[in-house]
């Protein structure tokens, strides 16, 4: 009965003090709803990420150097070697991710297909939804079994609108018939495939099959997979060809699959996490000042309570129930908040920086959490005012009738250290804040040697059943490449088998003749001719290749200035040079054709400037381009420079060229060259708007603190600033003593903030996208904002003091 008295006086007390009560809310609310937020995206990339058996034991033995990742194909006969041999791990999948086409209704789309061992949904451990998953008997020969698919959730979705007599129809996909045995629950998403197919595994076959993914025995360190799988590769790569394993040496490290979707996008959400623990504990000393400074007003109360009896435990229960009141109304308005904010946060991702499978919402468990950190919270900033108040000389207030005593002491040192802490974790995220905006700017500055602006990019593939000879596909591209040139607002038009900038070309080894043998690798780039113009890479000396050379499939070159610098010697001319790359030799991957006249070397005709082709955060690497008409792949990455002044509107007039050429063939990948650069700005743009956003909250409440905390004292002090302006002080001199008195406590808070953000982030360093060391520049831009900020936060209620009439004073007195 006790608790439910000091609920409804509680209630009464928050009623009676409104405003103080609604800045403690908001404060509670916006520190609690980021924190949940926050949570709710880490919980579920971090510690929920996946629906799969053991996934925190499944992965990839990913080949790596100094220059980066790179990703593996293997033969089924090394897939099954390694499935024989490999002691570390309890099973492996080998996975063949391409699309094809489907056509419904006579209109072609796109559809990702994954190939997969029979063993696949036995490794995931993943029941269908409903029907069945494929087995080993249907990944035999197609003239004996029945060729079967499973669905994705989605696509069951879309093509048959979730119906169940899905089951036992049949899909078309690349001419193929494939008969539907089931559909997967709506968290399979494994690699954002539509339909999984089994893969029918022949020893005999020299193809390239696909990716390989592990799952490890329980127990076993990463250093015994890593070993064990770096003999295989070591093994492997002296029979494969050049452009399938990076430049030795190179290593192999097991990466969770987790791992390798965040990279260090796992660090950038954990700093996230902590940014927001930073603001709620703002939030707390925020709120712990604002009771404290009520408490001192309630000393008699208290007083009286004690001379009538009440215990220390018995007062403390009060104070406390009325501070988790508090937090528990501001953890409400904050889970509220946090609806919001989540769908904010996922919308600001970058694509594909989290796994697909990942469901980021507020569930049971962040409810939890949010009630854990709501209780605890209220506990936190409400247990120094009722130690304080409980542990008083009571006898000593009501000997003095309350006169001033709220002034000094312990509740002033107090309320001291809530301001230092405040302003401490607030330079900590506005210098976060301006790191990643620094980050950003220095990416955005980088030159990029092509010109983004006016152009679209888009995908066409080519089904190997549909074109599987050179010459077709040939005719085919080449009629593409005239109808989009024809469409009304278009200057020129473009293709590459390669990829389109910031990222774009193979990696091969590669000669020239007459110099000694590099023994590194360069960037291949298979393109058209009207590539340069389209992408706007200005030619430096000698020329182009051209159309002729294109249809011929003339052996020409056209190589980039820094290949020139790095392996000619000075003074040396390249044009009519011939570099030889080991692109062109051995087997080719999977639905690939070459032109007959197979040329192995190629005569340096050009040299332009370089262009990026390994993101905005590598410097670009060599690279040399070669007429597209060498070798086709099943499809084509094409490149439209538009007057328009949004390329996206030529996509209709892009898709009609390509089905008036072959109806059948679909586009995908429809984005403009712009898209395509921003989205390497992405990760460091969601973490300035965030660590942005956070930064300015952090900063209004601690204002909000130090604004409290200095009215606080004025009042407690107007007898002394009567007494002293009776005496002749200018207001002036007491202004300067209010300001000076609350600016130490700043001053320490500033030192103190910018020491732990040197620290921090020297810590981060290297392992946040784009954050650097917090330089002097920063830190006192960020303290400069902050400290006229907080001025302004002590010099509103400061001036109050200069308005102070001694006789008022005396009177209050």
């Amino acid at each position: 009965m006790l608790i439910l008295q000091d609920i409804r006086y509680a209630l009464r007390l928050l009623v009676k003090s409104r405003v103080s009560t609604t800045v403690a809310v908001l404060s509670l609310a916006l520190g609690i709803g980021a924190t949940t937020a926050i949570f709710s995206v880490v919980y579920a990339v971090l510690v929920d990420p996946y629906p799969y058996a053991g996934a925190d034991r499944i992965g990839s033995a990913h080949v790596l150097n100094p220059k980066g990742d790179q990703d593996i194909g293997y033969t089924m006969n090394e897939y099954l070697e390694m499935k024989a041999r490999a002691k570390s791990v309890e099973s492996m999948i080998l996975f063949n991710r391409h699309s094809v086409v489907m056509t419904e209704a006579g209109l072609p789309e796109a559809v990702i297909q994954e190939d997969f061992s029979p063993n696949a949904f036995e490794f995931f451990g993943v029941p269908p939804l409903f029907g069945r998953t494929f087995s080993p008997q249907d990944a035999g020969d197609e003239s004996k079994v029945e060729p079967v698919a499973v669905l994705s959730y989605l696509f069951w979705q879309r093509h048959f609108s979730g119906r169940r007599d899905a089951l036992g129809q049949q899909i078309r996909l690349d001419d193929k018939f494939l008969t539907v045995v089931g559909v997967l629950p709506a968290r399979f998403t494994w690699n954002d495939a539509d339909v999984y197919v089994p893969m029918e595994i022949h020893p005999s076959t020299e193809e390239r099959a696909g990716g390989l993914v592990l799952k490890v025995k329980p127990g076993i360190p990463k250093e015994q997979v890593n070993a064990e799988f770096q003999s295989f590769h070591e093994k492997f790569s002296k029979t494969a060809p050049s452009f399938i394993y990076p430049e030795s040496p190179f290593h192999t490290e097991f990466k969770s699959v987790n791992e390798g979707i965040l990279g260090k996008f796992a660090n950038t959400l954990l700093a996230l996490l902590a940014a927001v623990g930073f603001l709620l504990l703002i939030a707390c000393a925020n709120v712990a000042n604002l009771l404290l400074a009520r408490a001192s007003a309630r000393q008699g109360e208290i007083a009286v309570r004690v001379a009538l009896g009440a215990g220390r435990k018995r007062v403390i229960q009060q104070l406390l129930t009325e501070s988790v009141i508090l937090s528990i109304t501001g953890g409400v308005l904050g889970v509220a908040l946090a609806y919001g904010g989540v769908k904010a946060v996922v919308a600001l991702m970058p694509e594909y920086s989290v796994p697909h499978e990942a469901v980021i919402a507020i569930n049971l468990p962040v409810l939890c959490f949010a009630v854990v950190v709501s209780m605890l919270t209220g506990i936190f900033f409400g247990l120094a005012p009722a130690l304080q108040l409980s542990s008083q000389n009571q006898a000593v207030f009501l000997k003095a009738a309350g006169r001033d005593s709220g002034a000094g002491g312990v509740g002033q040192r107090l309320r001291d250290v809530l301001i230092v802490s405040e302003v401490t974790l607030s330079l900590l995220l506005l210098t976060g804040a301006a790191l990643a905006a620094s980050g950003m700017l220095e990416l955005s500055k980088q030159k990029l040697g092509y010109q983004p602006k006016g152009v679209l990019t888009m995908y066409v593939f080519t089904p190997a059943t549909h074109y599987p000879q050179w010459s077709q596909r040939r005719a085919f591209f080449t009629d593409v490449l005239e109808h989009l040139r024809k469409l009304p607002s278009v200057e020129s038009a473009a293709a590459s088998l390669t990829g389109m900038p910031p990222y774009s070309g193979a990696p091969s080894k590669f000669d020239i003749d007459g110099l000694p043998s590099p023994g590194t690798k360069i960037r291949v780039n298979l393109v058209s001719d009207a590539y340069f113009s389209t992408l706007g890479i200005p030619l430096l000396k000698g020329r182009y290749f051209d159309e002729a050379d294109v249809t011929r499939v003339n052996p020409v070159a056209v190589v980039t200035e820094d290949l020139v610098k790095k392996y000619f010697p000075p003074g040396q001319d390249p044009l009519g040079r011939r570099i030889s790359l080991d692109l062109f030799t051995g087997a080719l991957p999977p639905n690939f054709t070459k032109s007959p006249e197979d040329p192995h070397a190629f005569q340096i005709v050009g040299i332009c400037r370089t262009s990026r082709n390994s993101g905005l955060r590598d410097a670009p690497e060599p690279a040399v381009f070669l007429p597209f008409s060498t070798i086709f792949p099943p499809g084509m990455m094409f490149a439209i420079r538009t007057t328009e002044s949004d390329p996206l509107a030529l996509s209709n007039g892009a898709r009609q060229s390509v089905s008036s050429v072959d109806p059948s063939q679909p586009i995908t990948f429809v984005r403009t060259l712009d898209e395509l650069l921003k989205n390497e700005l992405a990760y460091p743009r969601f973490a300035t708007f965030l660590f942005g956003i956070f930064g300015v909250i952090g900063l209004t409440l601690a204002c909000t603190g130090i604004f409290s905390v200095v009215s606080y004292a004025v009042s407690q002090r107007t007898r002394e600033f009567g007494i002293r302006m009776a005496l002749g002080a200018t207001p002036g001199r007491v202004l300067g003593l209010v300001v000076r008195s609350t600016g130490r406590v700043l001053v320490v808070g500033f030192v103190l903030g910018a020491i732990l953000s040197v620290v921090s982030s020297r810590a981060l360093s290297g392992k946040l996208e784009g954050i650097g060391v917090a330089s002097p520049p920063i830190l006192a831009a960020i303290t400069s904002v902050l400290a006229v900020a907080a001025l302004l936060a002590c010099a509103i209620p400061a001036r109050s003091a200069t308005k102070v009439h001694p006789a008022d004073a005396l009177r209050h007195e």
